[in-house]
């Protein structure tokens, strides 16, 4: 419920701003292709996020089961390509991803002897980025935006006991594989200041919703 009313509020601080701005945006200079935007061809904007829902949540177990799993922590690079694409901004760079779980249970018995075993998953995101920003979608202070990521996820597996059982000891392994991953989001950014703002994007990705920090350059 608190990511969702985080979200919800950016998305109303980007409607309030869009209209209390869309008058004097109607009135900038209109010989600039840039003109009162708050993205144009000399954008460059770094995001600091954090996701939630992931797509690859883990969760089972109960009783003595001990789970846990991080937030998506992401980072990502955007600037714009120096020509307009239609009627707006075309914005490319790079995103990377980092998210952790795991679950142990600490009440196996072997012989008369307790032992745990954990298992643990990791997951790496690197993918090109690419966001379109319309003119009609923004204002001097904000804006809604939609694109798509295309990269590839790093996925690492980790079994792991102390037990001398053979039948446990044989699943204690650590493997590595490597998937092609993309994404599609829709976002929305409201500055506080001519560098500083938050976002927050909806999409299928490494996460369902992310919200975080922007700052343009």
């Amino acid at each position: 419920m608190k990511t969702t009313k985080i979200i919800l509020l950016v998305i109303a601080l980007i409607v309030v701003a869009m209209i209390s701005n869309a008058q004097n945006s109607k009135t900038k200079n209109s010989s600039s292709s840039s003109g009162g935007k708050c993205f144009n061809e000399n954008s460059k904007v770094l995001n600091l996020g954090v996701g939630f829902w992931s797509h690859y949540y883990r969760k089972y177990g109960r009783g003595n089961y001990a789970y846990h799993s991080s937030p998506v922590f992401n980072l990502s690079y955007e600037q714009s390509l120096k020509q307009q694409v239609g009627p707006g901004f075309l914005g490319v760079g790079a995103f990377l991803g980092y998210q952790r779980t795991y679950l142990r249970y600490d009440d196996y018995y072997y012989k008369n002897n307790r032992y745990y075993w954990k298992q643990s998953w990791t997951y790496s995101y690197i993918a090109f980025r690419a966001a379109y920003h319309a003119d009609a979608l923004m204002t001097d202070k904000a804006e809604l935006y939609f694109g798509a990521n295309a990269g590839l996820r790093f996925s690492t597996y980790r079994f792991e006991t102390n037990t001398d059982d053979p039948d446990v000891r044989i699943y204690d392994v650590k493997e590595s594989t490597i998937y092609p991953a993309w994404a599609l989001f829709v976002g929305g950014r409201f500055y506080f200041t001519d560098n500083i703002g938050i976002f927050g994007e909806l999409g299928y990705g490494m996460s369902w919703l992310t919200v975080g920090a922007s700052i343009k350059f």
